[in-house]
């Protein structure tokens, strides 16, 4: 069932507290994909951007691992990934995040 934008508010909130659990301070959520866009579908899953300095040291399966378990605490389908925020300043024209970027609701 497509989620409402209340819905989807709880989710990212529940998710916020499940990864401050394991020690990730995020300093911004960004929703991106279907649900920014405002037009998911019964399949679609909430995909997120996590900013946060904890990531500074961790390669991109340890950041993704991480933030799928958290996902899994939530019970929903969640899709994230975790950016620092020099990553985020560092954006080059015509990459993945930059078109994240573009799509993404704060």
């Amino acid at each position: 069932m497509v989620k409402t934008e209340r819905e989807i508010e709880e989710i990212i909130s529940r998710y916020t507290i499940e990864i401050e659990k394991m020690g990730i301070k995020p300093q911004k959520i960004l929703l991106y994909g279907s649900y920014a866009k405002g037009n998911p579908r019964e399949d679609s899953d909430i995909d997120l951007v996590v900013v946060s300095d904890n990531f500074k040291d961790m390669n991109i399966r340890e950041r993704l691992e991480l933030l799928g378990i958290a996902a899994g605490k939530v019970f929903e389908p969640i899709e994230a990934i975790g950016y620092t925020p020099d990553e985020m300043e560092s954006n080059k024209k015509g990459t993945f995040l930059e078109a994240i970027l573009e799509q993404a609701r704060k």
